[in-house]
This record gives C-alpha cells, structure tokens and sequence, in this order.
C-alpha cells in the first residue's frame, strides 16, 4: 500500500520550482476578465493594470486565468493556452492567520505522521470551533467536506506564493496496486495533476514550457518521473454552486 508521504519527492520538486525562474522562462500572467468586449476582445485586470487583449479561446466574465501573454508592435496582446484558475485558491486566502496555511516543512512533517489525514482533521475541527470570521469559517468546512469527498486539500504558502495541493487515493483491483492521484495549484506554476505509484511520478502540466522547467528541476530526485503536457487540468475537488455551506453575504 503506498503511503501519503511518498509525495514528499513532489513537494521537494515543486519547493525548487521558485517563482522568479518560473516566471522568467515560461512569462505566464494571471489576469481577471472584467469584460467582453467585440472581436474577441476582453477587458482585463492584471495585478498592477487594467488592459484590452484578445483571446483564443472564450472567456468567462468574472473568472481568472492563467495565459500566456504575447505582443508586438502596434497589435492588440494576444492570450493562448489559457487555464482557469480555481476558485477554491482565493477562498484559501482566509487561512492566512490559522495552523492550516502550510510550508515545505510543515507539510512534509505533516505527510509523514501516522495519520495525517485524521491529524488534519482534527485541526480542522479545531479550527472550525475556535474561529469568529464567517469567511475562516466557510473555507474550513470546504476542506472538510473535500476530506468528506475522498479528497486531502493542504492549502500551503512556497516562496510567499498561495497554492494547495490535493490528494486522493486509489486502488486498482485488476493491477493489484495502489496509486495516489494528485493535483497541485501554483501562482508561478499553474495547474499540475498526476498519478504517483510505487514505481514512478506521472505528472501533467498545461504549457511545455513548465515540462522542460520541471524536468530540469527533477535531476537531483531520486524518484523517477515523466511529465507530460495536457489540457484540461482540472482539480479533485473545487467550490461548486452546490457545495457552498454558508452564505457569508449577509
């Protein structure tokens, strides 16, 4: 049976995936669609400006993405091989204060005790008692309701950059073997997803760009890997319409 804390080679492999080498190589931008405009046209809130691009696929007004971004002189920027970015990440946010924000370390240690995902439930609980914010309070139950579902979401913090890693395990009858899926969220990175087994880390990623960064990244671990570029990748588990606990409106 393979054990939780046989993620910790991704975790040490996402750790040396710093944001500044990320970003200077594959040049990926998070934008927020304020509006639709005509010819394919959006108007779009960057972390430091508003701007008009185009885009190559549909977007939805409201949601945020992750895209690489490309101009030239005198053309309107063009977005390509956009990634929806969860909605589960900004609600994450209001964890900030709260023994469920992880790091490397905590992480890893968190992995390798003997119940982690009982222990991470218990903080939960814990959490969900002691907490005066509706918002803490919202987010808290999402998580417990992802453990509900079958699915171990750890909101973590690498290099002051918010993401959250999930995992779900899985036994193949036919095989005999176990497997841990797994999908991970990353401001530098953006959607990764994968099948860890006894022998070998399978690893999707959205741009190859983030494949040739990854591979090179992996040559100190001694697991081994093979990273592949695939879209859609979708998390295990996100805020639905039909998942919201509390209504935090009023």
């Amino acid at each position: 049976m393979i054990s939780l804390n046989s993620i910790g080679s991704l975790v040490s492999l996402l750790k040396n995936s710093d944001p500044q080498s990320a970003k200077a190589l594959i040049k990926l931008l998070s934008v927020d669609v304020l509006k639709s405009l005509d010819d394919d046209k959006y108007l779009l809130q960057t972390q430091d400006k508003t701007l008009t691009a185009q885009s190559q696929k549909k977007l939805q007004v409201g949601e945020r993405y992750f895209a690489k971004y490309t101009q030239t002189k005198q053309e309107t920027p063009i977005l390509s091989n956009l990634i929806k970015v969860p909605k589960l990440l900004s609600q994450l946010k209001e964890l900030h204060s709260t023994p469920m924000l992880y790091n490397e370390k905590t992480l890893k240690e968190l992995l390798l005790q003997k119940d982690p995902v009982g222990n991470f439930k218990e903080t939960l609980l814990d959490t969900l008692a002691k907490t005066t914010s509706k918002e803490q309070f919202h987010t808290t139950s999402l998580l417990l309701l992802s453990l509900h579902q079958g699915v171990f979401t750890l909101p973590f913090v690498f290099y002051h950059s918010l993401g959250f890693l999930q995992i779900k395990k899985r036994y193949n009858k036919k095989e005999k073997k176990s497997f841990l899926d797994f999908y991970a969220f990353f401001e530098h990175l953006g959607a990764i997803s994968g099948v860890i087994s006894q022998e070998i880390i399978r690893i999707n990623v959205g741009y190859k760009e983030i494949k040739e960064f990854l591979e090179e990244k992996s040559n100190e671990l001694s697991y081994p890997l093979d990273i592949n570029v695939i879209t859609p990748i979708s998390p295990l588990y996100d805020i639905t319409q039909n998942n919201s606990l509390l209504d935090i409106t009023t």
